[in-house]
């Protein structure tokens, strides 16, 4: 593990990290793991596992976390200034698959592919981000929203299944709709 010496935690949070793996956490990364800290946090434990040898979990610079989980069997990559909401879910894989003799195996590597997150996101408390999916720059994602699918940059993700609309007002970022408008003026 590589964490930047400004990184910030409260209460403790559980690392693990196989051989060959690797968490980094960047300048700046604020990562919250007690009710006391956050009263929406549920399970008052902040959790990161980077599973199988190569696998990489980066938190960029000024990522703030309450409570989260993240699985990593390939890579997970959370953007600069994505805050990620109480009790969300991040992963890269199914982490089973159906095997003769009703049993399942621990195929983490075999069912993985990389989650990426922009710079500047929302992840609202609860929701989850499931393997492949690529979120652009300043997405908002609803509480307790399935996000199963990529997210353009700008827009929102909410429900169950996952919908998918442009942000206005207040949630969508300056720099984002200045950008938005140079491509559909």
């Amino acid at each position: 593990m590589n964490a930047h010496p400004s990184v910030l935690f409260t209460g403790r949070p559980l690392f693990v990290c196989c051989e060959g793996a690797t968490i980094i956490l960047r300048e700046g990364v604020k990562l919250f793991c007690t009710p006391e800290s956050n009263p929406v946090i549920g399970r008052a434990r902040l959790s990161m596992y980077a599973m199988c040898p190569g696998a990489r979990i980066v938190l960029e610079k000024n990522v703030g976390a309450s409570g989260i989980c993240l699985c990593a069997a390939t890579e997970v990559i959370i953007g600069e200034g994505t805050m990620l909401g109480a009790d969300c879910v991040i992963t890269d894989t199914d982490f089973h698959l159906p095997e003769p003799g009703w049993t399942w195996n621990n195929s983490f590597k075999e069912t993985s592919k990389p989650v990426r997150i922009g710079r500047g996101c929302f992840i609202g408390t609860r929701a989850i981000i499931l393997k492949g999916v690529t979120l652009g720059d300043g997405v908002v994602v609803a509480a307790g929203t399935v996000v199963t699918r990529d997210v353009p940059t700008g827009h929102l993700a909410f429900g169950n299944p996952v919908q998918i609309r442009p942000l206005s007002g207040k949630w969508l970022r300056p720099q984002i709709a200045e950008s938005l408008q140079a491509i559909h003026p």
